[in-house]
């Protein structure tokens, strides 16, 4: 387990993470929606300080595995492009993480998860988004309040998942103590990078098979790797990545997107080292809601030369059933 001192440190660090650093309920005009770059920029804070379980869940063995992450169900092609927003509907949502770090054969690894549920109903012109967390795991930490809910997400987005504003306040989490506002920053950090939905704008335009989905910035991805490899140099070349569409399947009953995520550079570091690196997975997008139900991802660098011996595996999953 990391020590109290490093795990405060977290909260300074976390200014990378998906929202920017706030007292609880404050609120926000404008949010980034690069939220890949937020998602391992988080995790390998994370990482640093976090520490091994004793047992190994599922997540970890899937990790351990090395297999990259395929969507095993039936899809086929579709012929007429079909209009994803953003539509009102209640969902419970889980997430979970982990990432593992090899860096001269010194290995750690960190879990992570957070559960709850999403509600998305009418506001006006927009749609209010109401996430009330319910259960988290950082490590072997275990984050309860009882019966009531940690925090709540609150924000207001439009049909296409623009956001106009942002509020992420405790509701059964106390944040008098340093520990306690420790507890509720780290939390926090984990919403928007673990849950795509809630920064994911969609496209304006009607989607057909081979466009792609779920944009997010090349750099802002690079960025989150700066403390290993500076401002890399990354071949082939490229502005931005995201999802290509493949076709139309199915899970739980609901019509969904299938999408998929098949990435791999050389990057060049300042020092001029060279790193594999690779983003592969998929998600399951719901033609009705425009919500994602299943999201599986498996982040990946890896020192070029075997002398450099540093490696860092991140696995994200998250799924999604609809109540209503």
């Amino acid at each position: 387990m990391a020590s109290k001192g490093e795990k405060q440190g977290l909260i300074r660090l976390l200014n990378c993470g998906s929202f920017p650093a706030m007292a609880p309920g404050l609120k926000l005009s404008t949010v980034e929606d690069s939220m890949i770059h937020r998602t391992f920029c988080l995790l390998l804070i994370l990482v640093w300080v976090g520490a091994c379980a004793e047992t190994i869940p599922p997540v970890q063995e899937e990790l351990s595995s090395k297999t990259m992450p395929a969507f095993d169900g039936r899809f086929s092609s579709f012929q007429n492009p079909i209009s994803l927003e953003y539509r009102p509907v209640a969902m419970k949502l889980a997430a979970q993480l982990a990432v593992h770090t090899n860096v001269r054969d010194k290995d750690e690894l960190f879990t992570g998860e957070v559960s709850g549920l999403l509600k998305v109903s009418p506001a006006g012109e927009s749609l209010l988004w109401e996430f009330k967390v319910d259960h988290a795991v950082l490590g072997e930490e275990k984050i309860s309040s009882g019966q009531t809910p940690l925090m709540e997400f609150r924000a207001r987005r439009d049909k296409l998942g623009a956001t106009k504003e942002v509020d992420i306040a405790p509701v059964g989490m106390k944040v008098s103590t340093p520990e306690e506002k420790r507890l509720f920053q780290e939390v926090r950090s984990l919403l928007g990078p673990q849950f795509r939905s809630f920064s994911a704008s969609l496209p304006a335009s009607p989607v057909q098979e081979g466009n792609l989905i779920l944009e997010t910035d090349m750099n802002a991805v690079l960025l989150a790797y700066e403390k290993l490899w500076g401002s890399p140099r990354c071949s082939p070349a490229k502005e931005r990545i995201g999802y290509w569409v493949r076709g139309l399947g199915s899970v739980k009953g609901r019509k969904v997107i299938v999408a998929v995520m098949e990435e791999d550079f050389t990057c060049a570091a300042r020092n001029e080292r060279r790193y594999n690196f690779g983003l592969h997975g998929y998600a399951l997008v719901d033609t009705e809601t425009g919500q994602i139900l299943e999201h599986k991802t498996m982040t990946t660098v890896k020192s070029f030369y075997s002398f450099d011996s540093i490696e860092v595996r991140t696995l994200q999953k998250v799924s999604a059933e609809v109540i209503e």
